[in-house]
């Protein structure tokens, strides 16, 4: 096996541009109670056109950006990153694809002839 098709995959970082996008840009709220909100982009916000001319290629990496927001300070909390999910997610597909691949022929079945 190739060295190159053994290399793991890499998720860029959060940049502050990304979390920007999704303080201004959010559509997704989440109360979280104590007055903390979980802000998301969608993937259908991040498909439109002021979204993608902010982040350009990493407007779909935004969607993995989760923002928690404090209302009554109006500070930000925490940023929560749901790349590594987003790797699983990929994981679990390819295993699935895997069982397609089978490199192993059945044997065809032996036929009696008279």
């Amino acid at each position: 096996m190739s060295r190159l098709a053994c290399q793991p995959w890499h998720v860029r970082p959060v940049s502050a541009a990304m979390i920007s996008a999704v303080l201004g840009f959010a559509d997704i709220h989440r109360d979280l109670g104590g007055g903390r909100t979980l802000m998301r982009l969608s993937l259908e916000r991040a498909a439109q056109a002021d979204v993608i001319l902010l982040l350009g290629g990493d407007a779909e990496r935004a969607t993995d950006v989760g923002l928690v927001w404090n209302d009554r300070e109006d500070q930000l909390v925490r940023v929560i990153d749901d790349a590594a999910l987003r790797e699983t997610r990929r994981a679990a597909w390819e295993e699935a694809f895997d069982l397609f691949d089978a490199d192993e022929q059945e044997p065809e079945p032996a036929r009696l002839c008279a």
